[in-house]
């Protein structure tokens, strides 16, 4: 029915493609499966398939052959496939979890398969009833790992880093996605510019989940040291990032991360590249088309016989005139004209500075021009009910102790622990509450956010939706301009 082959080949025969479409609606995700299982043999390098063609011609060989394969855990080769096929079909987006539906109008896709095929029950494949538990199993570890993913993005949102990598390797070892790699990059990449310092801002370069935060301390080492730690970052970013492209080269994001990456190690081919990339993926994307005029800027100023600038400026420019440009293309218009010694930087820098940017930028804007102060925080309307104090120490905590708490403790550098109750998740390191996440926010809306914070919200961009800072203290993820949830840190 289905069988990889010795040159790295998978067959599937023709009635093994009637049986998993006979039921549409879950025929992309069984065939996933059905493939991934065979990729695994062939990634396992599994002696069945690399022997069985041979040996068909030989059929008094076969006998012999089988035996063989039962003495060489047989069974435990197929049930190492099936997971490895789970798992595939699941990094390529499948809902493989209805290959494990039962009810009275479905049997689970392995009891299905064994009674279409009319295959008896012999020493060399586990009953169709073990490969589903077995692989209801794996759907239950998956699941209880999950929260070390969005824990790892949301302390990458607050630059924390050195922390977020902890969560996002160990989620890497169960589930080795294209959104992990990429996500590991946005860290390296974030660790790059606080050793690059100002060098870092020279232009604005909006990659994803790198968003406002206040500016971190950018002098601890010399320069030479930075730009040393910063090119081992950036490195370690590109790597990440190609291998979420290896997985999917369509990834938006990682193409527009690789793009920026590559333009700050210098390699401009290769960022331009990248940003060709994202710009055919995205091609009404403001952030991306001012980016790529960036990187076409650097690209010519490496040529002596190739003058750029009249065209880049040109692009920034007509962008600029959008309702909706973005402040980076403002930014990178200002920086371009001060390169050409041109005036009309003053302008933009003034302009800027009455904006609600970034720390960074607003930092580095500011020596341009004088800032207007900041108005004094004001107080509230209202506050995000949170049922466990930030700081809380979790030893005596009455009510967490009530709580679903992660059955383990992985990560003993940091000692985490993660509760969940409900539509409210915390995070705690070394037995101190760190971040209360809140869901289910009764409809609130992104027009409803400015009453919870005494200061102008910031916006960042994240991969299918927005987030909304409040100073350091609060993020909202906004999907579809409703509030899915809120990060809550101690400022």
């Amino acid at each position: 029915m289905a069988i990889a082959l010795p040159d790295g080949h998978l067959v599937l025969s023709k009635k093994a493609l009637e049986i998993i479409y006979k039921n549409p609606t879950q025929g992309d995700t069984r065939a996933a499966f059905v493939l991934g299982h065979e990729l695994a043999h062939l990634a396992n390098d599994d002696f069945w398939h690399r022997e069985f063609l041979s040996v068909t011609k030989e059929s008094q060989l076969l006998d012999k052959l089988i035996k063989s394969y039962r003495g060489r855990n047989g069974k435990e080769k197929e049930i190492a496939s099936d997971d490895r096929g789970f798992i595939y079909a699941a990094m390529a987006g499948y809902p493989v979890d209805k290959l494990l539906a039962e009810d009275d109008q479905q049997q689970n896709f392995f009891v299905y398969w064994q009674q279409q095929t009319f295959q008896g029950v012999d020493e060399t494949h586990p009953r169709p009833e073990e490969r589903a538990e077995v692989l209801r199993m794996r759907l239950k570890k998956l699941l209880e790992i999950l929260p070390y993913f969005h824990f790892g993005v949301r302390l990458t949102h607050f630059k924390r880093c050195d922390d977020s990598l902890y969560f996002l390797r160990e989620f890497l070892k169960n589930f080795p996605g294209r959104e992990v790699y990429n996500n590991l990059g946005v860290c390296e990449l974030q660790r790059a510019r606080i050793a690059l310092g100002k060098e870092a801002y020279l232009y604005w370069l909006p990659s994803v989940l790198d968003v406002t935060t206040p500016l971190e301390d950018l002098s601890y080492a010399t320069k030479g040291e930075r730009n040393t730690l910063a090119k081992r970052f950036l490195k370690n970013a590109k790597e990440y990032f190609k291998l979420a492209l290896d997985m999917e080269p369509s990834y938006l994001p990682a193409n527009v991360n690789l793009a920026i990456t590559t333009l700050y190690l210098g390699e401009i081919y290769e960022a331009r590249a990248a940003i060709e990339k994202a710009r055919q993926l995205a091609p009404l994307d403001l952030d991306l088309q001012g980016l790529r005029s960036v990187i076409l800027y650097e690209e010519g100023a490496q040529s002596p016989y190739i003058d750029m600038w009249p065209y880049v400026i040109r692009q920034l420019e007509n962008l600029a005139l959008e309702p909706n440009a973005p402040l980076s293309v403002h930014y990178n218009i200002a920086r371009l004209l001060e390169k050409r010694g041109r005036t009309g930087a003053d302008k933009i820098w003034q302009k800027l500075a009455a904006a609600n940017l970034p720390a960074p930028y607003q930092s580095l804007v500011c020596e341009k021009t004088d800032c207007p102060l900041a108005p004094p925080n004001q107080y509230p309307q209202k506050t995000w009910p949170l049922p466990v104090e930030l700081g809380a120490d979790t030893n005596d905590n009455k009510t967490l102790r009530q709580w679903q708490k992660n059955g383990e403790v992985r990560l003993y550098d940091l000692y985490e622990e993660i509760y969940q109750h409900g539509s409210v998740e915390v995070l705690a390191l070394g037995e101190q509450v760190e971040m209360v996440v809140l869901k289910a926010l009764d409809n609130i809306t992104r027009d409803d956010l400015a009453d919870y914070c005494g200061q102008p919200l910031r916006q960042g961009r994240v991969v299918n939706g927005t987030l909304w800072s409040c100073h350091n203290n609060w993020t909202a993820l906004v999907v579809d301009e409703k509030v899915k949830e809120v990060w809550v840190v101690k400022k």
